[in-house]
């Protein structure tokens, strides 16, 4: 009895090697969330990674532009797209996880310029206006058909044309614009003249996605959910988010947040 056992436990060992899975997730720069240029690639990314391996996952990552990300997950070439904001376009082909932050989005204008802007999409009609391409600001920005646009490949990209010259407004992230404008210095750019309007255009809710052509995808993000659930609960995200530098303030609400968001 104890040989079959023990030769049940050997056979077990390399099944249970070879079957772990690993996700490959692809997303874009996109400090002070996740970035390539942050510790652990992120404190967003080191939470999704630690749910992930509550529920035996291996997890890779890769940094791309965001219209390529998209295509990527699409075509199932990678498992999830960490960072999505919700929009009707993209819960066409998107299913979504639980909610797993909070971005706010609007525009930056350098600091010299008079800009009337009231808070709507319309007041911004008289203004060119740069925004990464594929970028979701808002409903109303996207259905907006009068507003000058001109699409960049990334919306540090955007904010050099603002400090250029080139456009009169950048429309973004804020957290995100306010993190390059800190640390990215440019010797013939200024970046203290750029400052971001209040208010807001729109808040958006940060996911992790995964496409509706995989079959596999309501399993996989049961399991995501299921993962952060468990990390929320025993104190891992807690000591995620000490060791990015969060207070214990942010760290409550954050963690409070999810809590609220559970099952969303």
């Amino acid at each position: 009895m104890i040989k079959l056992l023990i030769f049940i436990v050997v056979i077990a060992i390399p099944t249970q090697v070879f079957s772990k899975q690993t996700w490959q997730i692809v997303t874009e720069n996109y400090p002070p969330y996740f970035s390539e240029n942050l510790p652990s690639n992120g404190w967003l990314y080191e939470i999704a990674e630690s749910a992930l391996k509550t529920q035996g996952i291996n997890s890779e990552l890769e940094f791309t532009t965001w219209d390529r990300a998209l295509k990527l997950l699409e075509k199932n070439r990678k498992t999830a797209i960490l960072g999505a904001f919700y929009s009707l376009k993209r819960n066409e082909v998107f299913y979504y996880s639980s909610p797993l932050a909070v971005a706010h989005s609007g525009v930056f204008k350098r600091k010299e310029s008079v800009i009337n802007f009231d808070g709507t999409v319309q007041s911004l009609t008289p203004y060119s206006i740069g925004t990464e391409d594929n970028a979701f600001v808002s409903q109303e920005f996207a259905r907006n058909r009068e507003l000058a646009i001109t699409s960049t490949k990334s919306l540090p990209t955007s904010l050099y044309l603002l400090q250029q010259g080139r456009i009169d407004l950048v429309a973004g992230t804020k957290e995100v614009g306010n993190y390059w404008l800190e640390h990215t210095k440019t010797e013939d750019s200024d970046d203290n003249n750029i400052e971001y309007l209040s208010p807001d255009l729109a808040s958006h809710k940060l996911y992790l996605v995964v496409s509706k052509s995989n079959y596999r995808a309501k399993e996989y993000l049961q399991k995501f959910n299921r993962g952060i659930d468990i990390i929320t609960k025993n104190g891992r995200i807690a000591k995620i988010m000490k060791k990015h530098n969060f207070s214990n303030q942010k760290i409550a609400e954050y963690i409070n947040f999810l809590k609220e968001n559970e099952g969303i």
